[in-house]
């Protein structure tokens, strides 16, 4: 997901080093679930925030509706092995899609934002006049026990730099002008990047690590 924003206030904004992933990492054939994950979590500065299935989620009636008018059988089971983050902060609501992929028995997990609501249940942030609704973040999910997990982000300086340099391929547009940094790979092309570089500790070096407790 973009990550730059000027508030600057909030723990899933800060997830990444400002990069913008295009595609989501999880499809119809490589998402799995963990039954671990749903429950009520806390960071280690005291941030708590829920994880839930998607169909035991405040989105569960939109889902339904949903299918009964355009989605196959695979897409309505796809979105049942998805996961709902969501936590309040500064009078805001903020709901995440997530799901997991395993790939040389290590797990990933792609986030993309949901919603973000005021009080009177409207949309409270736009950027440039756009929703900033429509991008994805990408973290290593390493469980240390049944109650306790980390998140590593991948360093988006570090995944520029690498890419940049010729040392990865990947699909991307870069703007030097702008410095506008922009990976527009497919899922299965960022799929295969992380069966190779995903456990090259250099891409998540300085980047965001958020440990987790099961409250």
């Amino acid at each position: 997901m973009r990550i730059c924003f000027s508030t600057g206030i909030l723990l899933l904004f800060t997830l990444s080093s400002c990069i913008t992933i295009l595609q989501g990492l999880i499809t119809h054939d490589n998402i799995v679930t963990d039954s671990r994950l749903p429950g009520k979590w806390m960071t280690t500065d005291s941030t708590s925030f829920i994880v839930q299935k998607i169909m035991d989620s405040k989105f569960k009636p939109t889902l339904e509706e949903l299918n009964r008018h355009e989605y196959t059988k695979a897409d309505s089971l796809f979105f049942t092995k998805l996961y709902v983050l969501s936590f309040r902060e500064n009078n805001l609501n903020y709901s995440w899609f997530a799901g997991i992929v395993k790939i040389h028995e290590q797990y990933y997990i792609n986030l993309a934002p949901e919603d973000c609501l005021n009080d009177s249940f409207e949309e409270a942030y736009r950027l440039d006049g756009q929703s900033f609704l429509n991008t994805s973040s990408i973290a290593k999910l390493e469980w240390k026990n049944n109650n306790e997990l980390s998140l590593n982000f991948l360093n988006g300086d570090k995944l520029k730099e690498i890419i940049l340099n010729g040392n990865a391929l990947i699909a991307y547009e870069y703007d030097p002008l702008f410095d506008s940094f922009v990976i527009t790979a497919s899922s299965n092309e960022l799929e295969k990047f992380l069966e190779k570089y995903g456990d090259n500790e250099y891409l998540y070096k300085g980047g965001r690590i958020i440990n987790l407790r099961k409250k």
